[in-house]
């Protein structure tokens, strides 16, 4: 007769383990292949997320409530005191660009009048600069953030009404290469006039909206950018608000 069909033979296929057919030695085998303090579940594991959550949660709290310490410093004296009303007028760090703290610069505070942060200038002899309260520079990073998180900027100028040779008024150069004097500017007023007194001084306040303008950098009775002829001018701090 004819040959009969080729039947192939069914694939083997292994019983499916159940929870009764796990080889427990080979369970004991694999736990100990695992080192210890590495599975997730691990109580060291455990202990390295949580340390992990914990000094992340650290420096959130920092962030959203700054001490105006080194390690904590604030944007501005105005979030500082946002976050400590109590805070006495002083000497605090702040950091404007925010990121690593370690550009930070202390500042003086003026809480009092609603949380300026004011830095102090230096007469460079040919412009003025400005400094922080331990007499190092301001990088022009800080000072453009700083001027970004502020709404307003005031800074006074002071200059003898007695023995100073003036070829006309005090002319001040702002930031922005703007000039400044009572003659072309509206921000800027005469804030006391000390003439009266022998040996007097006159004070000019320049309080702007214009932020580019601050700081003054350079001050003169004659034309701006000739050789300094400052007769005795003195700036004082820049307070910026905001």
């Amino acid at each position: 007769g004819p040959p009969g069909e080729v039947i192939q033979p069914l694939p083997i296929q292994m019983p499916k383990k159940t929870r009764r057919s796990v080889d427990g030695s080979r369970l004991m085998q694999e736990d100990e292949a695992i080192p210890a303090g590495g599975a997730p579940g691990s109580a060291g594991g455990l202990e390295e997320i949580f340390g992990s959550l914990d000094s992340l949660r650290e420096e959130i709290e920092q962030m959203r409530r700054p001490t105006g310490t080194q390690d904590s410093p604030a944007r501005t004296c105005q979030d500082l005191k946002l976050c400590h009303p109590e805070l006495p007028d002083g000497e605090y760090w702040v950091d404007p660009n925010q990121g690593c703290a370690r550009d930070a610069f202390r500042v003086f505070c003026n809480f009092t009048a609603g949380g300026e942060t004011c830095v102090t200038p230096r007469d460079d002899v040919t412009q003025f600069s400005y400094v922080d309260s331990e007499g190092s520079p301001i990088g022009v990073v800080q000072l453009t953030f700083l001027r970004l998180l502020s709404v307003s900027a005031h800074q006074d100028v002071s200059y003898p009404c007695l023995g100073v040779a003036r070829e006309g008024p005090l002319k001040l150069r702002g930031a922005n290469e703007d000039e400044l004097s009572l003659e072309t500017s509206p921000y800027v007023k005469e804030f006391r006039d000390g003439c009266q007194t022998q040996q007097g001084r006159t004070v000019l306040e320049v309080r702007t909206p214009v932020l580019e303008q601050l700081p003054v950098l350079d001050a003169s009775f004659s034309d701006l950018g000739a050789p300094p002829r400052r007769g005795g001018v003195l700036l004082g701090p820049v307070c910026f608000m905001g």
